[in-house]
């Protein structure tokens, strides 16, 4: 089984130089990407991903995804919509879900899908 969850960008106070592109920028971009953001850190953006669900322990934000019935664009929906009524989450992480597109986010996922998270049957009743 697979899970999604959305990775994000950190404001990196370093200026690069323009034009250059070794492995040291690359890292430092790689090392701005993080999991579970604080309320000091700036979110840019996120980054929504597919990874096995036993990866990703630390993120705060995961779904579990196994074949199923539900269309990948309404699961997609679903999962962005929990997740930016998590009452854990912060509000430029709210601000970070509603910008993000399902369009975006169904191009990482096979045919149909369902979704299971802890808070799942919760934000199905709200509706």
């Amino acid at each position: 089984s697979s899970g999604i969850n959305a990775e994000y960008g950190r404001e990196v106070n370093e200026v690069e130089e323009e034009g250059s592109e070794n492995e040291e920028d690359k890292s430092d971009f790689l090392e701005s990407l993080i999991v579970n953001p604080q309320l000091s850190d700036i979110v840019l953006f996120g980054v929504p991903f597919v990874a096995p669900y036993t990866a990703m322990n630390s993120c705060k934000y995961r779904v579990k995804i196994t074949p199923g019935s539900t269309k990948k664009g309404k699961a997609c929906k679903t999962i962005l919509e929990m997740f930016a009524r998590d009452k854990a989450s912060l509000p430029q992480e709210r601000n970070i879900f509603k910008a993000l597109r399902d369009v975006d986010m169904t191009v990482n996922i096979p045919g149909k899908v369902k979704i299971s998270a802890p808070n799942l049957h919760g934000h199905n009743k709200r509706r």
